[in-house]
Order: structure tokens, then sequence, then C-alpha cells
């Protein structure tokens, strides 16, 4: 039986309405408004290699337990999910324009309504122009009467909390948060796997002909929480001393997060009991061998042996399931 080794995964861009041309400082200039750049979708493929081509959701129902760790699930701990689910999504997103104001269920809500999880994510600024916020919370408590006047009159646009973030920061995001990424931003996001999202308000926005966007403002002001007002954080120091210099940006029962930094070659030491997602951010190198640059991304199979990674300037996000 061979074992599984470090797996490089294509990205899947998607177009969004607020998407841009330009996706610096990690992928270059594009035709159509880019939004997103999936990574542990059920169907991002691997690159190269004796698997190339395969889907996550096949490596799921191959490898099981080999790619996951010991005794962990391949449902995502989903429940209602059919077949093999990826518990973590990862994402770049490239907002040339505010994403609407929206607001996700947690696992309670999602599963009574939705048929399925509810949605916890964490955001870690990669760029940011000047003057670049994102929008966590309101300004002040409304109930959810007065949260959907206000949403449906425009003038929920005043009570709109703005933050001002710079790269390297970090916003972790329960359920239930009021929020909308600012324009001019870059952002890694670490997330359970679901897309279930609950548009308040979208700033008057048409799509190509000249329609709103649905929007879902009884069901939002059900499930927003009011009181929840995140802030940005930095890193927190490191907690792995070596050539690789680990650092934590969020943690909760979904998933973890953390920022690595490296100026010359290691040994990386999977995990048996996880799997590790590694999205490159800064710099160039080699991971066992095969060359990297950012925009990259590696599944790390739970039962893969040590390896060589190489490289100088480099920083990559890093996620697993706790």
């Amino acid at each position: 039986m061979t074992r599984l080794e470090p797996l490089k995964l294509g990205p899947s861009f998607r177009e969004k309405i607020w998407g841009s041309t330009d996706l610096a400082p990690v992928f270059g200039k594009t035709a159509e408004p880019i939004g997103e750049a999936w990574y542990t979708h059920e169907q991002n493929t691997v690159v190269g290699g004796p698997l190339a081509g395969r889907t996550i959701v096949s490596l799921l129902e191959e490898y099981g337990c080999r790619l996951m760790g010991a005794g962990r699930r391949t449902d995502g701990g989903s429940g209602a999910a059919k077949g093999p689910r990826f518990p973590i999504l990862t994402k770049l997103l490239f907002p040339a324009q505010e994403l609407s104001v929206q607001v996700h269920p947690d696992d309670a809500y999602a599963f009574a309504h939705e048929n399925g999880p509810g949605k916890t994510e964490m955001w870690y600024v990669l760029a940011a122009k000047p003057g670049a916020r994102i929008a966590l919370g309101l300004v002040e408590d409304l109930p959810p009467d007065a949260l959907v006047r206000a949403a449906r009159s425009s003038a929920i646009e005043k009570y709109l909390r703005w933050v001002p973030v710079a790269a390297g920061q970090t916003v972790f995001v329960p359920p239930g948060t009021l929020h909308a990424l600012g324009a001019g931003v870059v952002i890694c996001e670490i997330q359970q796997n679901s897309d279930v999202t609950y548009r308040l308000y979208d700033f008057g926005r048409v799509d190509g002909g000249g329609r709103p966007r649905p929007l879902h403002v009884d069901r939002a002001a059900q499930v927003a929480d009011v009181r929840l007002r995140p802030s940005s954080a930095a890193a927190e120091a490191s907690t792995a001393g070596g050539v690789c210099r680990v650092e934590r940006l969020a943690r909760c029962r979904y998933f973890a997060g953390e920022r690595l930094s490296w100026d010359a070659g290691f040994e990386y030491r999977p995990d048996p009991q996880r799997v590790h997602i590694l999205i490159v951010v800064e710099g160039s190198g080699s991971l066992n061998r095969t060359p990297f640059q950012p925009g990259d991304c590696f599944l790390i199979p739970a039962e893969a042996a040590p390896f060589p990674v190489a490289g100088r300037g480099v920083r990559a996000i890093r996620a697993f399931v706790p």
C-alpha cells in the first residue's frame, strides 16, 4: 500500500458581481471580475503527481482516515450531508466593492432550516489598501423588527460598525455576526464547509440584467445577534521554535488557523491525527520537491511521512480541525 504524500490543489475561481480584475498580490489580472478562489471544496482537484485530476471527494471516498486522520469523520461532521464532505472550506477573496451586509446561522438553525451545518469563519487580511475597512456588527443594538425596517429602508447603512483593517490582522466571525467586507482588501478565509448566507442589505446593487440580488431579510433578522461586535487582532506570538515560525490566528471547535513563516529549509512533520491545509501567500520555494508560489495550496494527508520544505521569505496559512 503506497503511503499518501502531500497533494497540490488547484484553485477554483468564482466570478462575482463585487469581484476584482486585479488579483494582486497573489495572482495577476483577469478579464472577468473574480471574487473568490476556492481550494478545499469537494470538487477541487489535485494538480500533478500520481493522483492528478482526482477530486477531494474522490480522495475522501477512497482513502478516508488515511487522508483525514485516525477516527476522523468523512462527512465533515455535517450529519445531514449526502456522501463525503471535507470539513473546512478555504478561500481567497478579492472584493473591488463592498460585499452585501450578511449573516450566517449556527448549526442548530441551519440543520433545522437548511439541512446542513451553519457557518463560522475567520478572515486573515493578506493586503489592504489605505482606508480599507470591514463592517462588523452594528453601532447600537436593534430589535429584530427595527433591524428589518432599517434593512428595507436603507437606514441600515448608518448603523453599520466599520472597522479599519491592515495586512496581517485576523477577524474571527462567529455565526450571528452581521458583517460585510469592504473594498480594497484581500482576504484568506477559513470556514466551516457551508455556504449558507442570509443577505440583509446589498447597497442597492443590481446584477448584469439590472435586477437586484435576492435578499433574506426575515431570516437574517432571526439569526442575527446584534450584540456581537468582533474586532481585528494581530497574530499571537510564536508557538514553536526552529526554522519555521508558527503563529496562532484563530481557533474554535470547527477549525484552527495559523500563520507559518520560514527563511530556510526544514523538515515538515505531518500530524497523524489530522489533515493539514497549507495556502502559500508570500514567497516561493518547494514542498516535498514540488515548486510553489503565492496562491498554491497543499493538502497534507495525515498518513504522509515527513518531507523537506525549502524557500526564503515564505508565509503560508495553515488550517486544520483541532
